[in-house]
Parts: structure tokens; C-alpha cells; sequence
């Protein structure tokens, strides 16, 4: 071969490993502006469902122990018969469905006065009742109570709420008792205020006997673990942003800007376009927040959360007939009760006549007497078809065979 044909031969090849460079580099490129439309779509529905006007005032707060004791953690044990989601100062605390559950309330949430709002629905036409407590924990675990349901300081509806007598089995809450709102069932807000002054006052009291809701579902405050989501989402998008401006070339933009030219372009769907400026300066200002706190404060969790039929199987109120009250069966072991059926009343249901059985548990009453006469009259024309055909087949069985 010829010096000129290798020249040539040698040409070809860089050519060749040069497309191939470049192609692996615009790939390269794609797959990182695709994570990073991907982070900040995220963070833009992030801000949205929790807020962003909520979320910047809450960077704005400083991470300081002030309103707590030293050596002290907020507790809040809450049950709700059926279901409710909880809030502080209107930032997201949690929600329960049947089953004690217990958070742990970071101190930069807390403020001068503060507002403790409980939402609250029946689903299953049994009883409706809500439980909670507010608690100061010192280094060796035990409670001493700041507020509780049931001592008169909870308001629903612009009157205060009254315990109310409860048949079934409660989780052992330290100091609460059962409340709702003056009628059965339906759905109701219930409210309490405290400020500092309660929490030093608890401070000073003697601890209780208990430690609490032994079986109580541990979980972190849900708007912590919204902060904890956001703060790593705009980590996440920075790095991306830094490789990408490293990539970028004169005849190629690959950084979403905010704004396109198609009405579909980074699109969250029915919802809305992206409004990236805004939901990153919220994540932005928490992630600098976040830095800023001390570090047992920046321990965010991530637990499962817990499924709840929510409002759109909220049993209409009922009025109430009686207000007997007796001693309730409270079980430092509570065991919540297995799925109780629908709003439509199937599961553990009450009423008058029939029979009764039980499974898994759970209480069920049924009655004969109450068949819809709809009903009679299927049943009665489903065996008056079974009649007829028995009877053609027996006569066809009981037919003389003939051979040829």
C-alpha cells in the first residue's frame, strides 16, 4: 500500500472514531437534559401540592431550640376512628386511619402561638371518635403531657369539643379521651392552640406513669419528608446543571430555561406548564435552610405511607340518640381492627335482628327480615327457572329409547 493510501486508510478510521465520539457524547447529553427536566419537574409538583408560599416562609425560620426544653423532643400521639390528617400551623403533620400513630415534631416548625388543626371523617357507620395527645419527652423517654384531648381546650364547629363514650377498645394515649363533634358520623375540624408558655409549664410537671401508645406506628412529620425530598431534588438538579454547562456548545442549548414555544414542551399535563423559576427558588432557599440546622434536626425519614379511604367516603352525620357514657376499654396494646368494609356498610356493621357472625375479628349483622322485595322477586323467578328446566331433563332421562 502506498504512503497515500495509508494516509488516506488512516483519514477514514479518525473520521470514524471521531462520529463515533461525538454520537456518544450527544447521547450522553440527552439522557442528562432528560434526568434533568425529570428533577425539576419534580420539584415543581412538589412545590405545588405543599405550597411554595408555605415553603419559603418556612426557610426563612431559624433552626434554634427556643421554644422547647433543654434536652426536650414534641411528641404527638394521635387515633382517629376512622380517618384524619393532622396540621401544625398549617405544614402537614401526618394521618391515621384506626391505628395510634406517633411523630416525632421537629422544633422549626414551632412559633410564639401555635395551631394544632385536626381533620377528621367517619367511613364505616360504626362509631366516629377522635384521640390525641401532645407531649414533651425528656432524654430518658418519659412524657409529660402539654395538652391532650378531652381537657376541655379543644374547639369544633365554635364551641367546645366534649368527650364523648366510646364502646370499642382505645389505644392507651396518655391523658385523652375520645372526642368529635356534636352529631354522629359526617366530618369534622377540631382545633387547640398552645404557645410557648404551655410547653414550659409541661416541662415542669411530673412525668407519666407511661411511656405512651406502646404499638403506635412511629413516623416522621410528612412535611419533613417533603423538605427532605426537595432539598435532595435540588442537589440532584445542580450537578446536573454543572454537567451540562461543562457539555454545552454554541449550536446546542440543552438547559430548560422555563419557558418553550409548544403548548405541550415540559408540560405537567392537566395540571399546568412548568413554572420551574418559581418551585426552584422555593427549593433553593429550603436547601440552604436545611444546611444552615443543626444536624439531629436534618435526620429526615422516608416510612411507607399509610393508604386512607379519604373524604369521598365520609358517612353523612347522623344526629346522636344517646349520651351515655361509661368507662372505656383502653389497651396500652392496641391492635387496630381489620379492614372494616366500605361507606356502604359492609364489614362491621351494627343493627337489630338476624343472625351475627364473626371473622377475622370483625363484627358483622345480617338480617333476612330486611330483603328488598326486588330481591324476593329475583329469587323467586331464579327457582321457578330452575323448576322448568329440572323438569324437562327428567323428562327426557326418563324418555324410551328406540333401536333400529
Amino acid at each position: 500500500m502506498s504512503g497515500c493510501a495509508r494516509w488516506m486508510h488512516w483519514l477514514a478510521w479518525a473520521a470514524c472514531g471521531v462520529g463515533w465520539s461525538t454520537a456518544a457524547t450527544a447521547d450522553e447529553v440527552v439522557a442528562l437534559r432528560q434526568q434533568y427536566n425529570q428533577v425539576s419537574a419534580s420539584i415543581d409538583t412538589l412545590v405545588r401540592l405543599y405550597g411554595g408560599d408555605k415553603l419559603r416562609e418556612l426557610a426563612k425560620r431559624k433552626g434554634n431550640n427556643r421554644f422547647l426544653p433543654a434536652n426536650s423532643k414534641l411528641i404527638l400521639i394521635f387515633w382517629a376512628d376512622d380517618e384524619a390528617e393532622l396540621f401544625l400551623n398549617g405544614h402537614r403533620i401526618g394521618e391515621t386511619r384506626l391505628t395510634p400513630t406517633r411523630v416525632e415534631i421537629p422544633v422549626v416548625y414551632l412559633r410564639e402561638s401555635n395551631v394544632l388543626r385536626a381533620h377528621c371523617w367517619d367511613t364505616d357507620r360504626v362509631e366516629s371518635g377522635f384521640m390525641a395527645g401532645l407531649y414533651l419527652q425528656d432524654g430518658r423517654g418519659r412524657l409529660r403531657k402539654v395538652l391532650a384531648t378531652g381537657d376541655g381546650r379543644w374547639w369544633v364547629a365554635g364551641q367546645r369539643a366534649e368527650p364523648r363514650f366510646y364502646s370499642h377498645s382505645l389505644p392507651d394515649i396518655p391523658g385523652a379521651e375520645v372526642i368529635w363533634g356534636t352529631a354522629l358520623f359526617g366530618e369534622v375540624e377540631l382545633e387547640v392552640r398552645f404557645d410557648a408558655a404551655h410547653l414550659a409549664r409541661a416541662a415542669r410537671r411530673r412525668p407519666l406513669a407511661g411511656a405512651g401508645t406502646a404499638s403506635a406506628a412511629q413516623k416522621p412529620m410528612e412535611t419533613h419528608m417533603v423538605v427532605s425530598r426537595l432539598v435532595s431534588l435540588q442537589k440532584q438538579r445542580d450537578e446536573l446543571a454543572q454537567k451540562l454547562q461543562a457539555r454545552r456548545s454554541a449550536t446546542q442549548d440543552v438547559l430548560y430555561q422555563g419557558f418553550m414555544r409548544g403548548r405541550l414542551a415540559f408540560s405537567l399535563g392537566k395540571a399546568s406548564r412548568l413554572a420551574e423559576i418559581e418551585s426552584v427558588d422555593a427549593a433553593k432557599k429550603l436547601l440552604a435552610w436545611t444546611e444552615a440546622l443543626p444536624v439531629e434536626q436534618r435526620e429526615l425519614i422516608f416510612p411507607k405511607k399509610q393508604a386512607l379511604k379519604g373524604t369521598s367516603h365520609v358517612v353523612p352525620e347522623r344526629a346522636m340518640t344517646s349520651t351515655a357514657r361509661g368507662e372505656a376499654d383502653r389497651r396500652r396494646e392496641y391492635t387496630p381492627p381489620a379492614g372494616r368494609g366500605s361507606d356502604k356498610g359492609e364489614g362491621r356493621t351494627r343493627g337489630s335482628g338476624g343472625g351475627e357472625s364473626s371473622i377475622g375479628g370483625v363484627r358483622s349483622v345480617y338480617s333476612v327480615h330486611n330483603m328488598p322485595a326486588e330481591l324476593w322477586g329475583l329469587v323467586t323467578g331464579l327457582l321457578f327457572y330452575l323448576g322448568v328446566v329440572s323438569w324437562q331433563w327428567w323428562k327426557l332421562f326418563r324418555a324410551k329409547g328406540w333401536i333400529s
